[in-house]
Order: structure tokens, then sequence, then C-alpha cells
């Protein structure tokens, strides 16, 4: 028997590197930050689509299933060590 397909489109298992602190103030602070799945010539690819003061961005890159969480909390990280005050 063979391995069943994963559904494109499915959120990806993973585990959080260095805990979620990153990910929560940043969606405390209304930084928002998650995968999007690609579909027609880049079916099977993902991408990053953050969402500030109102505005979307889409990071241009296309990344595996596998790899896109990761992308996703270095983009948290990114925004945290940049916006946070001290004490936070």
């Amino acid at each position: 028997m063979g391995k069943l397909r994963v559904q494109h489109g499915t959120y990806p298992a993973h585990t959080v590197e260095g805990g979620t602190k990153a990910y929560r103030w940043c969606f405390s602070n209304k930084i928002l930050i998650g995968p999007v799945p690609l579909w027609g010539d880049d079916y099977n690819k993902w991408t990053v689509e953050i969402t500030m003061n109102g505005k979307k961005h889409t990071d241009p890159n296309k990344y595996e299933r596998d790899s896109i969480l990761h992308k996703v909390y270095e983009y948290c990280d990114y925004y945290y060590n940049k916006y946070k005050k001290d004490g936070e």
C-alpha cells in the first residue's frame, strides 16, 4: 500500500522552534502572518501573507509545504525584534 496524499491547502503539521512569544506578540499587535497555498502553475507551493495596518503584503517567494511554517516564524521573529518596545 502506498502513502496517502495530503490534500493541497491542508495546513502543514509543525512544531514551533523557540516558542510562540514572537507569534503571539505579532497577533496581539495586529500583525497577522500566515501561510497561503498557491494554485495553477504554482500548485503544491506556498507563500506567506502579512497583514499590517490594514494592508496585505505577500512574500514573492514560493516555498515547499514542509518549510512554509519555518518561514512564517522567521517573519514573526523579524517583526517582533523590529517593533517591540523594551519591557514587552
